[in-house]
C-alpha cells in the first residue's frame, strides 16, 4: 500500500472512530432529560391572555407571530443548470416580547433518491450568498449545517431590532434542473415545512428559452390547490396571497432543452464504519447504556405517571361541581373518576367538539364532524343529501353556507372550519373537500386543544404531552434499531479487541435497551395528559349528560319540545356514540305525539333530495352516515410525488417538488 493510501485509510478509521463517539455520547445524553420536560404549569394568568371567542368572520391576525408581508424571489436559470435567486423580503417580527436580532432562511441541499439507499442523496451546492437592509438591518451572515439544508442565519448578536425591516438575499444553487428527452425542468419547493405565514408571494423564474409550461400548487404533501396565478413566459411569474403558516408551496416549470448543455443531478453517496480504536471506551459504554438507559427511563416514567399523570378533582365537592371564583382555593387530590350523577343538559356554553375533546383527550375527526353538525343545527349552514353517478349512483352531501338569525359569536376553530368548507365556493359539495381540507382539519385540530388549555381543563396540550414523550420514545426506539443492526457486527470485533465478552455484542445490547427505554417512553406517555380539577369536573359532567342520551324515556320529554331538543343534543350524542339511541327515543316521542293528536315538526337543517326526513330515525342514520364520511373526507391527502420527478405528470404536486425552504427569527 501507498503511502497516500495508507494516510487515506487511516484518516477513515478516524473519522469512523469519531462518528460512533457521537453516537455514543448522544445515547448517553439521552439518559438526563432536557429542563424542560420538568418545567411547571403555565401561569393562569398566561391562560387568561389568550384569545376569546371570535366572530363568524375571519379571525384577526396574531400580532404575536412572526410573519412576512411580502416574500419576492426571482431564480434564473444558467445553461450548465444551476439558478441565481435572488429574494426581498418584507419581515414583520412579533410582539412577543422576545429580542430578535435577525432572520434565517433554510435552504434544503441535500434530499434522498428515490429507489436509493439511505446514504444516497441529490445535492445541490449552495453558494456566493450576499444580503443587503434597505432599512438599515444588520446583514452578518452565517451559514449552518442543519441536517439536509443550509442555513442562512442573517444578523448580528450584539445588536436586536424590530418594526418591520426589508432584507434582500443572493444566492447561488448548483445542479437544480431536471433533464428530459424534449425538455428541461425546473421542479423546485419554494417552501416546506415553513411556519411563518406570508401576506403576499411572488415568484419569477426564467432561463433560456423562456419558460413554455407553467404550474403552481400551496398546500402540503400532494395536497395542494392552484396557486392564485402562475404564467409562463420570459420570465414566468407565480403569486399566492395568504399563504398560511406550515402551508407549501412549489413551482413546476417546462424550458426548452437546447437551451442547455449537458445536466445531470449532482448525485453522492456516503457512509461510515466502526473503527477499532479505543474498544474498550466503546464497549463499556454500550454495555453500560444498555443496562442504564431502561432502567432509568422505567423509573422517571413511574414517578412522573404517579405524580403528574394523574387527574386532579375538587376535595370534598360532588363530581362536576366547581367552587366558583369567589371560592378561592380549593384543595385539591389525584385519583380515579368518582361515581358520575346524571345530567340532563350538556355543560353551559361548551360545544360538542369540545365534550368529545375532554372526554378522551383527543381531538378527533368525529369531534370536527360533530362541530359541523352543530353548526348545521345553529343555522350557520344547511345539509342536504343527494345522490350522484347515474347507474353506480353514491351518496354525497351538499352543503350550503347561511347567514343565522342571531349575531352568534363563533369559537376560534368553529371559525376555521365553516371558512375552510366553504373557502372555494358556496354551495360545495361534501366530496368536493376531499384532498382539499387536511390543512384547514390540521389548524382546527390545534386551536381546539388550544381551547381546552385556554378553558383551563388542561395545564398543556394533551396532544403535544403525549407528542412530546412519545417522540423520545420513537426516537429511542430508532436509535435501538439502528444500532442493533449497524453496530451489532462491528462491536463484536471490537468486544473482542477490548478483551470483553458477554455472548451478545454490546451494540445489541445498547439496541436492546434504548429499544426498551422508548417502548416505556411510548406507552406511558399516553398517560401524561392529566386533566385539571376543573377539566375533571368538566369530564364529571360531560359522561353525567351521556348517561342522559342512553337512559332518557320518551315519555319524560314534552312534545312542544321535542323538534329542539332532538336537534341541539343529537351532535353530543354522535360525539357519543349514540346517537341511534336518541334518534329511537324521539322516535317514540313522535308516534306518541301523533297518537294524541299532535305533530312534531322534522329538523329542516338536515334534507333528503330536497325534503325532511319522515322520522327522526332517518335523520340520525343520514347525519350518522354523513359524520363517517365527513371524517375520511376531511382527513383525506394526495400522495406526494418523487424526489427529482416532473412537475407535469399530472394530478396534485405541492410539495413533490426538489428542496424547499422555511423561515424564521433568531
Amino acid at each position: 500500500m501507498t503511502a497516500a493510501g495508507r494516510r487515506r485509510r487511516a484518516g477513515g478509521r478516524g473519522r469512523r472512530t469519531a462518528a460512533l463517539y457521537a453516537v455514543l455520547a448522544a445515547f448517553a445524553a439521552m439518559v438526563t432529560l432536557p429542563a424542560a420536560a420538568w418545567a411547571g404549569p403555565a401561569a393562569p394568568a398566561a391562560r387568561a391572555a389568550r384569545a376569546a371567542p371570535v366572530a363568524p368572520a375571519a379571525p384577526a391576525a396574531n400580532d404575536l407571530t412572526d410573519r412576512m408581508a411580502s416574500f419576492t424571489a426571482a431564480y434564473v436559470l444558467e445553461q450548465d443548470g444551476g439558478a441565481t435567486v435572488t429574494e426581498t423580503i418584507d419581515y414583520r417580527f412579533g410582539s412577543d416580547g422576545r429580542a430578535r436580532h435577525g432572520i434565517f432562511r433554510n435552504v434544503v441541499v441535500r434530499q434522498g433518491v428515490e429507489g436509493s439507499d439511505a446514504d444516497t442523496y441529490r445535492y445541490y451546492g449552495l453558494g456566493d450568498v450576499r444580503v443587503s437592509s434597505p432599512t438599515g438591518a444588520p446583514t452578518g451572515v452565517k451559514l449552518i449545517e442543519q441536517g439536509p439544508a443550509t442555513q442562512i442565519k442573517i444578523g448580528d448578536a450584539n445588536t436586536t431590532i424590530d418594526g418591520p425591516q426589508t432584507y434582500v438575499i443572493s444566492y447561488h444553487l448548483s445542479h437544480v434542473m431536471n433533464p428530459f428527452t424534449d425538455h428541461a425542468e425546473f421542479f423546485e419547493n419554494i417552501f416546506k415545512d415553513d411556519t411563518v405565514p406570508k401576506d403576499t408571494v411572488k415568484v419569477t423564474v426564467d432561463g433560456p428559452g423562456g419558460v413554455t409550461e407553467a404550474k403552481c400548487s400551496r398546500g402540503n404533501s400532494g395536497a395542494g390547490t392552484p396557486c392564485d396565478s402562475a404564467q409562463p413566459g420570459s420570465p414566468a411569474t407565480f403569486i399566492v396571497t395568504n399563504l398560511l403558516g406550515g402551508e407549501g408551496m412549489t413551482v413546476a416549470t417546462k424550458l426548452p432543452r437546447a437551451g442547455f448543455g449537458a445536466l445531470a443531478p449532482d448525485i453522492r453517496s456516503g457512509g461510515s464504519a466502526v473503527s477499532s480504536g479505543q474498544a474498550k471506551a466503546i464497549t463499556v459504554l454500550a454495555l453500560g447504556g444498555g443496562v442504564v438507559i431502561p432502567v432509568v427511563a422505567a423509573g422517571l416514567m413511574a414517578t412522573l405517571v404517579a405524580t403528574r399523570g394523574r387527574d386532579e378533582w375538587y376535595a370534598g365537592m360532588t363530581p362536576g361541581l366547581t367552587p366558583g371564583a369567589a371560592a378561592g382555593a380549593t384543595p385539591t387530590v389525584k385519583g380515579r373518576t368518582p361515581t358520575i350523577a346524571v345530567q340532563f343538559t350538556p355543560p353551559p356554553g361548551v360545544q360538542p367538539g369540545m365534550v368529545g375533546t375532554i372526554v378522551d383527550e383527543s381531538v378527533d375527526t368525529v369531534d370536527v364532524s360533530a362541530t359541523v353538525v352543530d353548526l348545521a343545527v345553529r343555522g350557520f349552514l344547511q345539509i342536504e343529501e343527494t345522490q350522484s353517478g347515474g347507474m353506480f349512483s353514491r351518496t354525497d352531501w351538499l352543503l350550503t353556507r347561511l347567514v343565522p338569525a342571531a349575531g352568534e359569536d363563533l369559537r376560534t376553530y368553529e371559525a376555521t372550519v365553516l371558512e375552510g368548507i366553504f373557502r372555494e365556493s358556496n354551495p360545495v359539495s361534501l366530496s368536493d373537500l376531499k384532498f382539499h381540507f387536511a390543512d384547514t382539519l390540521k389548524l382546527a385540530t390545534s386551536q381546539m386543544y388550544d381551547e381546552v388549555v385556554d378553558r383551563g381543563w388542561f395545564r398543556r396540550s394533551p396532544q403535544r404531552q403525549r407528542q412530546g414523550w412519545q417522540a423520545l420514545g420513537f426516537l429511542l426506539i430508532g436509535a435501538g434499531a439502528a444500532s442493533t443492526f449497524l453496530l451489532g457486527a462491528a462491536t463484536s470485533g471490537i468486544d473482542k479487541t477490548a478483551g470483553i465478552g458477554i455472548g451478545i455484542p454490546s451494540g445489541v445490547v445498547l439496541g436492546i435497551g434504548l429499544v426498551v427505554a422508548g417502548m416505556v417512553f411510548w406507552f406511558l406517555g399516553k398517560r401524561m395528559a392529566a386533566k385539571t380539577a376543573e377539566g375533571s369536573a368538566m369530564l364529571a359532567q360531560s359522561l353525567g349528560f351521556k348517561q342522559y342520551l342512553v337512559t332518557a324515556e320518551a315519555n319524560q320529554i314534552r312534545f312542544e319540545e321535542a323538534q329542539s331538543i332532538f336537534s341541539r343534543y343529537l351532535p353530543y350524542a354522535i360525539v357519543f356514540g349514540v346517537a341511534d339511541r336518541w334518534a329511537s327515543t324521539f322516535q317514540k316521542v313522535a308516534e306518541a305525539a301523533a297518537a294524541a293528536g299532535q305533530q312534531v315538526m322534522m329538523p329542516t337543517w338536515y334534507l333528503y333530495s330536497g325534503a325532511a326526513f319522515p322520522n327522526f330515525n332517518g335523520i340520525a342514520d343520514g347525519v350518522g352516515s354523513f359524520a363517517t364520511s365527513a371524517g375520511g373526507t376531511f382527513a383525506a391527502t394526495a400522495s406526494s410525488g418523487s424526489s427529482g420527478g416532473s412537475g407535469f405528470s399530472g394530478g396534485s404536486f405541492s410539495g413533490g417538488g426538489m428542496g424547499g425552504s422555511s423561515s424564521g427569527s433568531w
